[in-house]
């Protein structure tokens, strides 16, 4: 596996890490993998790191390239910066994806808490739509969304007919982002005739991400509470993406 970084926005301190896993030769079988873009949450403030390599991880393991997309923040969170680091890293993926092994008809997202809305605007308003989007404990509508970004989209009154399929996955008594917008999301889904899975866990908190040790020791007893969200979405990606 090869490893390269990627200035998507230098005054904008937006980078992309790629994670490139061998195609071909002791692979014959591989030609080309399916991508997936990582987008970290953070309250469009900081990218977090807990949403970011131990993400691409999993994904890398099934067998897809996995990209992080450390998206415009901060003082440079201004819509719609970030979805434009979203639409030139995806065109990057695409325009490099003979050296990379992409196959770029197969390129998925996945986003936590504001990294969920901004793959909820990649799947809804973007030029460059994903095949399908993860979306884990995200912010969706209108009332979360300006609690961070006064001029990012309502995600939910975005759904229609043209939304990739999702998998939306929270927990019940999140008190960060309420389910409210999980639930008014897959509702705007079904509406609409999109293709969703949806996990709604009884009791976690917050920014759980892969819900292990390797994230967080003390918050293993999560891997009791929010039951392998991980393996649910990687069988309902390939699924989507043969």
């Amino acid at each position: 596996m090869k490893t390269q970084e990627i200035i998507i926005n230098k005054e904008r301190n937006a980078v992309l890490t790629a994670y490139i896993q061998k195609t071909g030769g002791e692979f014959s079988n591989i030609k080309k993998r399916p991508a997936i873009i990582v987008l970290p949450g953070g309250a469009y403030e900081f990218c977090s790191d807990r949403e970011a390599d131990p993400i691409a991880l999993v994904y890398l393991k099934a067998g897809f390239q996995s990209f992080v997309l450390r998206y415009s923040v901060s003082e440079h969170k201004a819509w719609p910066n970030p979805l434009e680091d979203y639409e030139k890293a995806y065109k990057l993926i695409c325009e490099n994806s003979e050296e990379w092994g992409v196959d770029a008809e197969r390129i998925a997202v996945i986003g936590f808490s504001a990294g969920g809305h901004l793959a909820g605007c990649a799947a809804t308003v973007s030029a460059c739509k994903p095949r399908a989007a993860i979306l884990g404990y995200p912010v969706l509508n209108r009332a979360t969304a300006d609690r961070y970004s006064t001029a990012a989209p309502d995600v939910t009154e975005c759904v229609d007919k043209n939304t990739c399929p999702c998998f939306v996955f929270a927990s019940r008594n999140d008190t960060t982002v309420p389910i409210e917008n999980t639930i008014e999301f897959i509702n705007a889904l079904n509406k609409n005739s999109v293709g969703f899975e949806c996990h709604i866990y009884s009791d976690a908190p917050h920014g759980f991400s892969v819900a292990d040790e390797t994230v967080n020791a003390m918050e293993m007893d999560m891997c009791q509470r929010t039951p392998n969200w991980t393996s649910d979405s990687v069988s309902w990606l390939k699924e989507i993406l043969k």
